[in-house]
């Protein structure tokens, strides 16, 4: 039998400690833990996507090297940018960089929404289809009262064009936290990245529901959407129960 060798997440020395401080290295190993979380639901493709975590006190970003897949992100290993896509620190990726199509989506959202320190952009087979026929969510299941409000981006071709980040943002206003992205796939934002990671859970179940009950080819009937007086009493009944203040996704994603 053939063991499978698998990188540690937290690979920051001491070295590296003393470099980037204590708040920086923990910044570093949360959001590469998300990145083996989306990888473990199988929501990755290949190398593709990315997910984006603002270091604390700066304008800058952390994002996956473009090369690695999602199995093999470290803390170490990711990239620190800023808003112009200049490099400020490589950490210990020297092999790859980081994608341009990943720069351009999140630099434009990260400068437009500063309530969003963490944005997750994938490309599942479920969150495809749903981007690529549906008009609009419904609100048909339970995971669907915490979406709302969701927007929707149009499809221009890959994003590599600056002009477009402007477009981008306007069509992710707040307090949208959950983003359509037409023809190409969904991308979710929080205040943390524990919360940009459960949305993303609950998108990603929406459209897979969708996908399941063949809402992708026919229309939903009127009788299974869920009404606006149900969702705002779901919403304000789940977060007194499950939640405190600034903590949408910590035991989630601690577990």
């Amino acid at each position: 039998m053939t063991r499978r060798v698998v990188a540690r997440i937290n690979d920051i020395t001491l070295q590296l400690m003393k470099q980037w401080g204590r708040e920086e290295c923990e910044t570093r190993c949360r959001l590469a833990t998300a990145y083996r979380l989306v990888h473990r639901f199988k929501w990755d493709e290949l190398i593709y996507g990315h997910l984006t975590l603002r270091v604390p006190g700066t304008d800058h970003f952390l994002i996956n090297p473009f090369g690695l897949s999602y199995s093999e992100v470290t803390a170490g290993c990711l990239i620190k940018v800023d808003g112009q896509g200049t490099v400020i620190d490589s950490g210990t990726s020297r092999q790859f960089s980081f994608q341009r199509t990943g720069y351009v989506i999140h630099s434009a959202i990260h400068a437009a929404r500063s309530d969003l320190s963490a944005l997750v952009h994938i490309h599942s087979r479920a969150g495809m289809a749903v981007a690529s026929s549906v008009e609009k969510l419904l609100p048909i299941c339970q995971h669907s009262v915490f979406i709302e409000p969701v927007s929707y981006h149009p499809y221009r071709g890959i994003v590599v064009d600056e002009q477009e980040k402007v477009e981008l943002a306007a069509n992710f206003p707040s307090p949208s936290k959950c983003l359509v992205m037409r023809n190409h796939g969904l991308l979710t934002g929080g205040a943390t990245i524990e919360e940009a990671f459960l949305l993303m859970f609950y998108f990603q179940g929406v459209c897979q529901v969708y996908v399941d009950a063949g809402y992708t080819h026919r229309p939903v009937p009127e009788q299974f959407i869920i009404h606006d007086d149900v969702i705002t009493k779901s919403v304000k009944d789940t977060l007194a129960v499950n939640f405190t203040a600034g903590n949408f996704g910590m035991l989630d994603f601690q577990s």
